[in-house]
């Protein structure tokens, strides 16, 4: 006794083929932005020395004595590159809070708090709607920033930014 088996045969109706056409073109375009040549870089703003202050608000008292100039600094979260730092200056930490007598706001420091105040020079590309730094981070002011050094990490902002000479 012999069985047959029957041959292959792959139906489609309409539907089916647009779907497989535009999953095709999806992944022809996915492969094609994977390997197309780098642009020659005409659009691209040049790299310049570029110098910007990250602001550790209530750090730990005593960080500002592990930050030194020339340490590496890295962001914490994905690992790009933020620079050197170059100068590191810190000030007790304050905060607004109301006196009951007067009803006033007044500035008191917050015992065993400090905040540190980081310059950080690097290499940036500046263009007229964002700065990004050599590893490709991209930096604005007033934005959340995680830095990691040699032996410390810290949670801050970006304070300041200005053009290198």
């Amino acid at each position: 006794m012999e069985q047959k088996t029957p041959k292959f045969r792959l139906h489609l109706n309409l539907f089916d083929g647009i779907v497989l056409i535009l999953a095709i073109c999806a992944a022809a375009l996915l492969v094609w932005n994977r390997i197309k040549p780098a642009s020659s870089g005409s659009d691209a703003p040049a790299a310049s020395s570029f110098q910007y202050t990250i602001c550790l608000r209530n750090a730990m008292d005593g960080l500002h004595e592990h930050v030194k100039p020339g340490d590496h600094l890295v962001d914490a979260v994905k690992n790009f590159e933020l620079g050197q730092v170059k100068s590191v200056r810190f000030m007790p930490a304050t905060q607004s809070i109301v006196d009951e007598e007067s009803q006033t706001y007044v500035t008191a420091e917050i015992p065993g708090s400090e905040d540190v105040l980081i310059e950080v020079e690097t290499t940036a590309s500046i263009g007229d709607e964002r700065v990004t730094v050599g590893s490709g981070y991209e930096l604005r002011v007033g934005e959340k920033i995680f830095v990691r050094g040699p032996g410390y990490l810290g949670a801050g902002e970006v304070y300041a930014m200005e053009r290198g000479e």
